[in-house]
């Protein structure tokens, strides 16, 4: 995609639809969105996604639909594929760590989840 059409303007138009479109408040929008982010993710590449849409996936993780939050951790675990071992524990082991210290328990439960999928 970004071949054809450039990465900034892929990031003038896109990333605001997306940006838009995963705080929806139906949620299988946001799902729908979910699971496109990791093919728009390996057209980014890593830095550019870091940036722009990293704290994005990160957020879907508290989500108040479970769906959602077991979509976001299947969603990490692909990204960590897509990017490597490396950028996945600079990237989002930390954050994901993080949650540990949530005060609502589903929250920690998918943190739980998240590292299961992330590990080898």
């Amino acid at each position: 995609v970004n071949q054809v059409i450039g990465i900034d303007l892929l990031a003038q138009s896109l990333l605001p639809a997306i940006k838009e479109l995963a705080q929806d408040q139906h949620w299988r929008v946001r799902l729908a969105i979910i699971e496109c982010i990791p093919l728009l993710a390996s057209q980014l590449g890593s830095e550019f996604f870091q940036d722009k849409l990293g704290p994005q996936c990160m957020s879907w993780l508290e989500d108040q639909v479970y769906s959602i939050r077991e979509a976001a951790t299947k969603n990490l675990q692909r990204l960590a594929q897509e990017f490597g071992s490396d950028w996945a524990k600079e990237h989002i082991v930390p954050q994901v760590l993080a949650m540990s210290k949530n005060s609502n328990y589903l929250y920690r439960m998918t943190m739980l989840f998240a590292i299961s999928m992330l590990a080898p």
